[in-house]
């Protein structure tokens, strides 16, 4: 995996690897939340863009990248923004460990002390401990692509190239 965490745009989801990539606010400063497809000097680009018109916008793209079916990428396109702070309303925090939403207490892991985690969800984290430590990210790629390939009905080796691009952005798989 990556060698450390990629930020995602919190309005179009499109990994941020590189300053390039960051959009930028009106004092000229990068943008922690946004790309710059999406927001530059302050404001939105598609100020009037709705979700259903970016899911429109990343399924095609997604559709290109990885041979998903255009109606099924727009579909999980628009899930994955309903997620993100410029549609919740909020930054809603994911599963640093697989990118589940932690949108309620019930999805949240737990530490040692039973507290609920903010960083992993209930799947991949209680006590305080992973719940497969050994996983490694090559193991988790192998472990989420068929369940993408079988949902978006792609080729298994896209879905892997899904799995592995987004687990790079996620802190657990970073080395």
């Amino acid at each position: 995996m990556g060698s450390r965490c990629i930020r995602t745009c919190q309005s179009c989801g499109m990994p941020m690897d590189s300053e390039d990539d960051f959009g930028t606010e009106a004092d000229g400063a990068l943008s922690d939340d946004y790309c710059t497809h999406c927001y530059q000097n302050g404001a939105f680009t598609e100020p009037d863009i709705t979700i259903d018109g970016m899911a429109k916008v990343c399924g095609a793209i997604m559709s290109q990248l990885y041979a998903i079916p255009q109606k099924k990428a727009e579909e999980f396109s628009r899930e994955q923004l309903s997620c993100l702070k410029r549609w919740a309303g909020r930054e809603v925090a994911v599963c640093g460990s697989c990118g589940m939403p932690l949108l309620r207490d019930e999805d949240a892991g737990t530490e040692a002390d039973g507290s609920l985690s903010a960083e992993y969800c209930t799947y991949c984290y209680r006590d305080g401990a992973f719940t497969e430590p050994d996983l490694t990210g090559e193991q988790a790629v192998m472990k989420y692509a068929p369940m993408m390939a079988s949902n978006l009905g792609i080729p298994p080796l896209e879905a892997e190239e899904m799995v592995r691009q987004y687990l790079s952005t996620l802190p657990r798989w970073r080395e």
